[in-house]
């Protein structure tokens, strides 16, 4: 049997952070245990490899969910990056921090620590932003953070056009105030994807002291007499023990943390019976309080070529050598280029919308999404919070069996008022005299669509997630907490949770800035508990 100092379940992107802090004492032994592949492949490097990584069954979990009635019954697919470095080895790579009201609520409810005062110390430690360094941002971190490095017209047209209706302009979205129109920054190097793989563990790949173990799914924490021991998992198939003399972190994601959890006897113990698992800690929260941003597409057809529109063998040819060359053009590109926080209305706290635009347009068919074949481009209008909540369930113990997900994506009334709102907000946004030269005609929903009835029925229909799931293993104070703000299972020694599983209330915009912080702060934690024994 392996005895180890620590064992971190799941090499996402906070497992990656754990794996690179933890281990940089050579005394402490540590074992991560990825479930997933290596992420060295160009697929998941080259910025553009999202949608086929996105349809990779050996780098994506494709997890998919309950029918969702507040869609007409819609089922979706939910990602997980079944690679090393998680989803940040199969996002889209947008670099948001959130905004200071987020993280200042989670304080407020209790969570002492994890107010923005507090985080800011952690952001400017995991970054190297391009920019360089200064109060608000860091230089010199592990994390990559750039420019987008495939400008279009568009983008200009559209930052000028947000400006053109009140929304002012600001040019670092994720520094002291995070509202207004910007241009997105990305989790990149050079034109390459900075995955917290590529970014925390390839540089530390020759320290003795940490081994990374690929395709290696965890079945169960081995919990004797109130405290973690170690790890049940599988290698090559095979069934296999380590022990951990300090401690299990958990950083499995917010899909499938809670599985695990529940696997090892730690959830609510009424459903864990029901399972035939026997309970080590009745903990009603785990797998509650899952959270998503919801958002809807406005776009338009395009006076001007989009990158959509700009495809075709020797268009393609020209792509490649610019990217391979100048590690730029349409191969480098972030989902988004450029976007606006916004408040729809004038009394509330924080920006309840995310408008991100993109000189480009898909439709989906039923083997998945392609390139829209005329100029066209559009908005992705997103909700920053959720009023909506979710579940997380296992159907067995049996440690091959998907998730559960049961999310009402637009159940609650607040949210559909929201997106509506911004969809009036992005319709507003191409009636500018700055946008209006390059609109031929409303594609997305069309002017048929009026009324808050037409609306409604227009999001139900194509309303579509964010892939930013969360809280499923909350922090807080209460009995419905799962983790406390130090991050320790509640009733159970030597066990943390660290990934977006704790967050308490989904922060705004894309989450893969907040999920490497987790990790960065949960890597004192862990080690603070260590010396205080």
């Amino acid at each position: 049997m392996e005895n180890w100092d620590y064992i971190i379940v799941g090499g996402g992107s906070a497992g990656c952070v754990l794996a690179n802090r933890l281990s940089a004492d050579p005394s402490t032994r540590v074992l991560l245990l990825e479930a997933g592949r290596s992420s060295d492949t160009l697929i998941s490097k080259v910025p553009a490899g999202v949608p086929i990584a996105l349809g990779r069954k050996d780098m994506n979990w494709q997890y998919m969910a309950e029918p969702d009635a507040s869609r007409k019954g819609m089922v979706d697919m939910w990602p997980a990056g079944k690679m090393l470095g998680g989803g940040s080895a199969l996002n889209g790579m947008m670099y948001v921090r959130g905004h200071r009201h987020d993280y200042d609520s989670w304080a407020k409810a209790g969570n002492t620590g994890w107010g923005l005062d507090d985080l800011l110390p952690y952001f400017r430690r995991m970054e190297d932003n391009e920019r360089g360094g200064d109060a608000w941002r860091g230089a010199g971190g592990p994390q990559a953070v750039s420019e987008g490095r495939n400008r279009h017209p568009l983008d200009k047209a559209f930052v000028a056009a947000a400006q053109e209706i009140g929304i002012p302009f600001n040019a670092d979205l994720n520094g002291e105030r995070a509202e207004g129109v910007g241009y997105v920054q990305a989790t990149q190097r050079k034109g390459r994807r900075a995955s917290t793989a590529s970014s925390y563990i390839q540089a530390i790949r020759g320290r003795r002291n940490l081994v990374v173990r690929l395709h290696c799914p965890v079945t169960k924490v081995l919990i004797t007499e109130g405290r973690a021991t170690g790890v049940e998992y599988r290698r090559s198939g095979v069934a296999a023990t380590a022990q951990a003399a300090h401690g299990v972190i958990i950083s499995a994601g917010s899909l499938a943390t809670p599985s695990v959890l529940l696997r090892s006897g730690l959830g609510s113990a009424a459903r864990l019976a029901k399972l035939g698992i026997a309970a080590v800690r009745d903990l009603p929260g785990v797998g509650q309080n899952l959270q998503e941003h919801a958002a809807v597409r406005v776009g338009f057809h395009s006076a001007v070529p989009t990158i959509n529109s700009d495809l075709g063998p020797l268009r393609n040819v020209a792509h490649l050598f610019n990217y391979v060359f100048n590690k730029r053009g349409p191969l480098a590109m972030v989902i988004g280029h450029a976007q606006a926080f916004v408040r729809s209305q004038a009394d509330l706290p924080a920006p309840n919308l995310q408008i991100i635009f993109s000189p480009l347009a898909f439709e989906f068919t039923e083997s998945g999404p392609r390139p829209y074949p005329k100029p066209a481009a559009g908005f992705a209008i997103g909700l920053t919070g959720a009023h909506s909540r979710g579940q997380i369930d296992i159907a067995s113990a049996d440690p091959d069996a998907r998730p559960v997900i049961r999310y009402p994506l637009v159940g609650h009334p607040t949210d559909l008022q929201h997106l509506i709102e911004g969809c009036r907000i992005a319709r507003r946004i191409m009636a500018t005299d700055a946008f209006k030269p390059f609109i031929t005609d409303e594609r997305l929903p069309g002017i048929q669509v009026q009324s808050d009835e037409q609306w409604q029925e227009f999001i139900r229909q194509t309303a579509f997630l964010m892939y930013h799931p969360c809280g499923t293993a909350r922090m807080g104070n209460d009995e419905m907490a799962v983790v406390d703000p130090q991050l320790r299972v509640r009733g159970v020694q030597g066990l943390w949770v660290a990934d977006a599983s704790v967050i308490p209330t989904i922060p705004a915009g894309n989450i893969n800035a907040t999920c490497i912080v987790i990790g960065e702060k949960a890597s004192d934690l862990v080690l603070a508990a260590r010396r205080t024994v």
